[in-house]
């Protein structure tokens, strides 16, 4: 719904692209740091925010907490490996006894 909302709210100039710059240039990777970091900042958080930890962050609690299998994890980050996926399995020790008990 937010996602729908903002495709109708952006501008026409932004085509296929889903998030450009006001000029309505591509968004760049030093873009999104920025954008990350002055929303950390907005937000009053201390420690290290990054686009990579918040991607990294949304992979593993997809994996755990919403279960959801790896295959599709993968098509969402845009991974053509498993295997680059794969490195998002992190099982804390309560999930493994866990898991260990339902046998």
């Amino acid at each position: 719904m937010e996602l729908t909302a903002y495709q109708d709210a952006r501008p026409s100039f932004a085509g296929d692209r889903l998030f450009v710059t006001k000029a309505g240039n591509p968004l760049t990777a030093r873009d999104a740091q920025r954008l990350v970091a002055g929303a950390r900042r907005k937000a009053d958080i201390s420690g290290d925010v990054t686009p990579h930890i918040l991607r990294h962050t949304f992979a593993t609690r997809a994996l755990q907490q919403a279960n959801m299998d790896l295959a599709t994890l993968a098509r969402i980050l845009g991974h053509d490996n498993l295997t680059t996926t794969a490195r998002y399995l992190h099982p804390n020790m309560a999930r493994v006894a866990e898991m260990v008990e339902e046998l």
